[in-house]
């Protein structure tokens, strides 16, 4: 069995984005493989506790990955203030000799740097083009826990756990090694609960994550990096909750076009012909859509960090790339020269912290994991892009962690999902399979 064959059964996917099946990705060549240890989102500490704890492994993975896309090195991009992991990686660089060569790579501590465009370009010197991917500028970049799962993967383990951050008001905040499937409500109870009455959940980071629906049963999945509580009518809530009629009449009211959403927006400091206050001014008079608003990477900046009017660039950049595509659009977009000065206009990180309010709720790097449990855990069979997994599984069926629960179908893209619990299969329904644990 090929080493891609490997990754697809291990059920291998980005764990840093939006779950893009990890053989697929390597299935393409490149003459340079990135590691993003970035973790780019504040506030979230599970993939610097990942590289501070199995440096060795990950030089390993960094190295096997780099051979399976033929690529001359490996580099491990992480920021340049994270000095136990710099130290943990450099020592296990000097204990091995690894063929493809891995070297390390120190980013500026800016927000977001660890959009995968930002980094590369931080790396390499290349820019990808605008709405490209790095595979066309020869990069192809991996990050921290999918590369360490593709080790574990690589040796026949599959994917079953999730190194997630639990952070905001809880009483015992953390990085929690959860099985897949584990129901979020569950999750923080063994994080001592939440402190404070009245509280929303964003699932993921503070810049990026959506906002829990209130009332849903959210899991554990393979893409799920944080779980933040935040208080009811916190900042981030309350832009989360704006509705667009609110936007447009806040836009029409106080927007003063004075470009610095644009000025500030990552992807436009690297020469990408994007253009939010353009948005911003098409929204407010409702008569046309933005092109420009398809090359948006939604990070937030221009929302969360860079309008002194606190409105909503975002979240109006998200309603035009979503109406240009169900109209079919698909804009052609040229690289310009970057603006002048760029790197001075990027975002601290510890300012865009303090801008969102979310500073009195970063903590260092826990020295240990804590090990979550669950008696039940609610598997999707869909935690990647493509089609859903198959259900291979049925109801009364006993499963081992680790057992083929749902296969990728032949031909589709995709991975397969593993049982992360010994236990009983209860149902296998609406796009879900519930174990029991023993």
């Amino acid at each position: 069995m090929n080493e891609l064959d490997l990754l697809r059964q291990g059920g291998v996917v980005g764990g840093g984005g939006a779950g893009f099946p990890l053989w697929k990705k390597l299935a393409a060549p490149a003459d340079t493989l990135l590691i993003n240890g970035a973790e780019c989102e504040p506030l979230l500490k599970s993939d610097q506790y990942l590289m501070r704890n199995y440096p060795g492994q990950l030089i390993e993975a960094a190295s096997r990955l780099a051979a399976i896309v033929s690529a001359k090195e490996a580099v491990i991009c992480l920021k340049d203030h994270y000095g136990p992991q710099i130290a943990a990686l450099n020592g296990a660089l000097k204990e091995k000799a690894l063929t493809p060569p891995v070297r390390l790579h120190l980013l500026p501590t800016v927000y977001p740097i660890g959009d995968e465009q930002a980094l590369l370009h931080s790396a390499t010197g290349r820019t990808v083009p605008p709405g490209g991917l790095p595979g066309k500028v020869g990069c192809t970049v991996v990050s921290v826990s999918t590369a360490l799962n593709a080790l574990r993967a690589l040796n026949g383990k599959p994917v079953t756990r999730r190194f997630v951050t639990v952070a905001g008001e809880v009483k015992r905040p953390g990085v929690y090694c959860a099985p897949i499937g584990m129901p979020v409500s569950l999750l923080l109870e063994q994080a001592g609960g939440p402190i404070i009455p009245r509280y929303r959940l964003v699932l993921g980071g503070p810049m990026m994550g959506p906002l829990a629906a209130e009332g849903a049963e959210n899991v554990v999945t393979k893409t799920l990096g944080g779980v933040l509580v935040l208080p009811a009518e916190h900042t981030l809530v309350r832009h989360a909750e704006l509705t667009m009629d609110q936007a447009r009449v806040r836009a029409r009211s106080t927007c003063i076009q004075c470009r610095t959403c644009t000025d500030l927006c990552p992807r436009h400091l690297l020469g990408h012909p994007i253009y939010p206050h353009l948005t911003m001014r098409a929204f407010a008079a409702g008569d046309k859509l933005e092109p420009s608003a398809m090359l948006c990477m939604e990070c937030g900046v221009c929302e969360l960090y860079a309008c002194p009017m606190g409105l909503n660039p975002r979240r109006v950049q998200q309603m035009h790339k979503a109406a240009l595509r169900a109209q079919g659009e698909k804009p052609v977009f040229e690289l310009k020269e970057p603006p002048a000065l760029a790197e001075i206009h990027q975002a601290p990180s510890g300012r865009v912290l303090a801008r969102i309010d979310a500073k009195r709720y970063d903590m260092p790097v826990p020295e240990e994991a804590i090990e979550a449990t669950s008696p039940i855990v609610c598997i999707p069979v869909k935690q990647h892009i493509g089609a859903p997994a198959e259900p291979c599984v049925q109801a009364g069926s006993t499963v081992q962690r680790g057992d083929v629960i749902a296969r990728m179908a032949d031909g589709a893209l995709g991975a397969d999902i593993h049982a992360s619990v010994c236990g009983t299969v209860e149902r296998v329904e609406d796009g879900m399979i519930v174990i029991r644990a023993k």
